[in-house]
């Protein structure tokens, strides 16, 4: 049985983050929180901190990078105390890159940052950054699961001539969709994990990784096609869907 993670709550959103660096106007650092795979923030050297407002658990962190060239890297740190700032996760050569990693849980105390260290050949186009707790699935699933990184296969459209006979053909790539499916759950954990989580994807992408430990890399930028109740299965446990589609899967556009 394979068990998925969602990271979604990203404690950086709504915060007006301060970078030490260059801003470029029409690509500055709130476009890297803003959950839009279309948007960037365009940064060269400096530092990108977001100070909390309250004390914060953070456990997880996810990168979205646009193709870069040259010696890059984005290091996350965390004011551990005044001043004194703790590394967490160190991606050498984000390029292109869509990650979902985990570390041992910290809490950041309220008034001080959490920070990127970004070191840039030229300048790296950022389009998201996650930080928060990942929401790990109470249950597995089978069959449900469609791996994002897999051909979701293509249409094909044949052109024909008077005689009968294939003058052309168009291919068209369908788009890569899936489900996460969850079945016998306790109430306790649709109310207080699952509940919060559809409140989100109503509105926004969230990162998925549908096998963590089978295959980590495969992670996906990925929204909700449509929006399902849970309901009551047996025994008093409940079921909850979601249709998916993905943006981003193995680090490649869709």
């Amino acid at each position: 049985m394979i068990f998925g993670r969602v990271l979604y709550n990203n404690v950086l959103r709504g915060i007006t983050p301060t970078f030490s660096g260059t801003t470029l106007s029409g690509k500055p650092p709130a476009n890297a929180t803003d959950w839009s795979d279309y948007t960037y923030f365009t940064a060269d050297t400096g530092n990108l901190d977001f100070t909390v407002g309250a004390d914060t658990d953070i456990d997880s962190v996810s990168i979205y990078v646009a193709t870069t060239v040259g010696s890059n890297s984005i290091e996350l740190q965390y004011e551990s105390s005044p001043s004194t700032y703790t590394s967490l996760q160190t991606y050498s050569t984000p390029s292109g890159t869509l990650t979902f990693d985990d570390f041992t849980s910290v809490t950041v105390s309220s008034g001080r940052n959490i920070r990127f260290v970004i070191t840039a050949a030229t300048t790296m186009n950022i389009r998201q950054l996650v930080v928060g707790e990942k929401m790990d699935f109470e249950q597995g699933q089978w069959k449900t699961v469609t791996p994002p990184v897999f051909n979701q296969g293509v249409k094909v459209t044949n052109n024909i001539g008077q005689n009968g006979s294939v003058l052309s053909r168009s291919i068209k790539r369908l788009e890569r969709k899936g489900k996460i499916q969850l079945d016998h759950l306790t109430n306790a954990w649709v109310r207080a994990t699952w509940e919060p989580f559809s409140a989100h994807f109503a509105r926004y992408p969230f990162v998925y990784q549908w096998d963590e430990s089978g295959h980590p890399n495969d992670v996906a930028f990925a929204f909700a096609d449509k929006i399902n109740a849970p309901t009551h299965a047996s025994a008093g446990r409940l079921s909850v869907s979601i249709p998916i589609s993905f943006l981003v899967a193995d680090s490649e556009a869709i």
